[in-house]
């Protein structure tokens, strides 16, 4: 049997460096700029797909036909997770499970992995284990998942970490030992130096089988806190980053839409913050960043319910890859979808500015060009040093930046609308103007990854 391997990626990660993970923001009065904070990019999904069999079976739940953002009608994959809610979130792991020996044999392989590339190991999470298995039970007929369908399980099970990487295998009876294989070969080439934990699921059905991977990256510890709050309930977000890290903060999206930063005290590597349900009842999407020698960067975004339940099931639709790859339509496609979102919270149109888009589109065919998603860059600098650089009359009095990489303009102007740091930026009443690129990324085993930036900037007196 031959494996056929490929990477699908839905949002991109990695910050800024030092300053340059700032926006500064020029006093028209004093002609001088002062700095307020950049949000930091959005964080990465990577599955890895290695299929040892021609139509493997599917999960055996309930299925309908709906459409996905800007797509045609895919057939959607509604399910009930395996285990129990948790009451909080925790970034300290559980005790791994009981599990098909075929988990067992895969989790020797990123042990040994680790051991072979001198990295510390991998930890088994019985979380992460619960979100593989759920997820096992519809990549065979959601063919991957969303990112909606893995945020709402991590958040099921307690983990506030952002989107992991995934690993996928499907295979035939007896095709256990060539997965293995195929992983260990994956993982020799992977980037796994950051990857803290691991939790492994797998499906068996008529004769065929399915097993999930999920790594995770662990960047701080916070106290634990409670998924659901009673209305006008209120919680105290503490935490204590890694020395490499500082300059914490937190805020969220209330279920009005509308962004909040919090007052966030911290003393060497230690913050908390205050958080108030404090707009209603519904989900407030709290995300916690920091930054490092990178720059900005997203450790945490989850949901907190005031006064509601959180939710019991989970859905995700089959998303079919892009047959042909056009930057041009894709930032048409981004342009309308960032004008639908301003509209939808009552905000005018930005100006589409050539000038912008032209900036943004270098910037995208750098980040493509090297493979990595970044606010920062060591040769163009920040986004504020990019457009000083092109030398725009008169000068914005605000610019901000985001970026980010995906499969589709729908799914990166999602993941941006989803980050209550990149949402801000999208819905900043003081933004007038917008410029958004789009570069074609290296084809990663079949599947070709799009690098979007938007540039804002508002010319306000």
């Amino acid at each position: 049997m031959e494996a056929v391997i490929r990477i699908f990626t839905t949002e991109s990660a990695e910050g800024s460096e030092g300053k340059e993970g700032m926006i500064r923001i020029r006093d028209p009065r004093t002609r001088s700029f002062f700095s307020v904070s950049v949000p930091s990019v959005l964080s990465v999904v990577k599955i890895l797909v290695i299929v040892l069999c021609t139509g493997c079976a599917g999960s055996g739940v309930s299925t309908s036909t709906s459409h996905r953002g800007e797509t045609a009608a895919a057939p959607v994959v509604v399910g009930v997770p395996s285990g129990p809610a948790a009451e909080f979130y925790s970034t300290e792991g559980s005790a791994s499970f009981a599990a098909d020996p075929f988990a067992t044999r895969l989790a020797a392989e990123i042990d040994g992995s680790q051991k072979r590339h001198g990295l510390s190991p991998i930890v088994r999470d019985g979380r992460l284990d619960l979100v593989a298995s759920d997820l096992a039970l519809v990549v065979g007929e959601a063919r991957t998942p969303s990112p909606e369908t893995v945020a709402f399980l991590l958040a099921h099970y307690g983990l506030v970490e952002p989107e992991p990487n995934l690993f996928l295998i499907h295979g035939d009876a007896g095709a256990e030992e060539s997965a293995a294989a195929g992983l260990r070969e994956q993982l020799a080439s992977a980037t796994a130096s950051t990857w803290r934990r691991v939790g492994i699921g797998v499906r068996r059905a008529s004769g065929k089988w399915s097993a999930v991977l999920v790594f995770q990256e662990k960047h701080f510890d916070v106290a634990n806190l409670p998924r659901r709050l009673v209305s006008g309930g209120q919680i105290t977000i503490a935490g204590r980053l890694q020395p490499i890290l500082h300059s914490p903060e937190v805020l969220f999206t209330s279920p009005r839409g509308n962004v909040e930063r919090l007052v966030t005290s911290a003393r060497q590597w230690s913050f908390s913050a205050r958080f108030l349900c404090n707009q209603g009842d519904g989900a407030y999407q709290v995300e916690i960043s920091a930054s490092d020698a990178r720059g900005p960067r997203v450790l945490a975004n989850f949901p907190v319910y005031c006064g509601v339940a959180p939710p019991t099931a989970f859905t995700v639709v089959s998303a079919a890859d892009p047959s042909t790859v056009n930057p041009t339509q894709a930032e048409a496609q981004l342009l309308a979808q960032l004008d639908r979102d301003r509209k939808a919270s009552g905000l005018s149109a930005l100006v589409h500015d050539p000038r912008l888009a032209e900036i943004a589109r270098r910037y995208s065919g750098e980040m493509a060009g090297i493979g990595e998603v970044a606010h920062f860059s060591r040769r163009t600098g920040s986004v504020v040093d990019r457009v000083q650089a092109a030398k725009i009359s008169p000068a914005p009095t605000i610019i901000a930046e985001n970026v980010g990489s995906a499969l589709s303009a729908a799914d990166a102007e999602r993941g941006f609308m989803a980050s209550p740091g990149h949402r801000d930026n999208i819905l900043n009443r003081a933004i007038t103007h917008v410029g958004v690129g789009v570069a074609v990324g290296r084809a990663e085993g079949g599947t070709v990854p799009l690098y979007f930036t938007q540039v804002f900037a508002g010319f306000g007196q």
